[in-house]
C-alpha cells in the first residue's frame, strides 16, 4: 500500500527505552493499564514512517496523555525532524514524570505529527486503564 503522507507506524507506553552502539531499541514493561498514584517516570516511544512520494520537509511531534474528566496530565513533543521518503524511519521517545494517575477509569494517550506550517498529518489516540 502507498503511503502518500508520513505515517505512525507503531506507539506504545512503556517504562524506558534503551539503544545500544548499534542503534538497537530496548523497550522496558511497555503496559496498557496502570495503578492508580503518581507514577514513576515512563516513555512515550513512536515509530514513524515517511511518505512514498518523497515529501520531505520537517515535522514535530506532539504527545499527550489525557485523563477522563478532559485534563491533559502529561505533554511533550519531539523534532522538529525529516522522513525524506519512505526508507526513512523517526523514532522517538519522549520521557514523562509526575503524571496524575489519581483518578481511576480509561485515560488517552494521544500522539500527533504536524508539517513545518502546522498542520497535523498524522494523529493516533488509544486507551490506558488506570485502576
Amino acid at each position: 500500500m502507498e503511503q502518500s503522507q508520513p505515517y505512525l507506524q507503531a506507539a506504545l507506553l512503556c517504562e524506558g527505552v534503551t539503544t545500544d552502539s548499534e542503534g538497537h531499541h530496548d523497550i522496558h514493561n511497555e503496559f496498557t493499564q496502570y495503578t492508580m498514584g503518581y507514577s514513576q517516570p515512563f516513555t512515550i516511544l513512536t515509530i514513524w514512517r515517511g511518505a512514498d512520494d518523497g515529501g520531505g520537509g520537517w515535522y514535530k511531534e506532539k504527545s499527550e496523555i489525557v485523563a477522563p474528566d478532559g485534563r491533559v496530565v502529561a505533554s511533550g513533543e519531539n523534532g522538529p525532524f525529516t522522513l525524506a521518503d519512505s526508507s526513512y524511519r523517526q523514532v522517538n521517545s519522549l520521557l514523562l514524570e509526575n503524571v496524575d494517575f489519581t483518578h481511576d477509569g480509561t485515560y488517552e494517550v494521544r500522539v500527533a505529527l504536524t508539517d513545518s506550517q502546522g498542520k497535523v498529518i498524522s494523529s493516533l489516540s488509544y486507551p490506558l486503564t488506570v485502576v
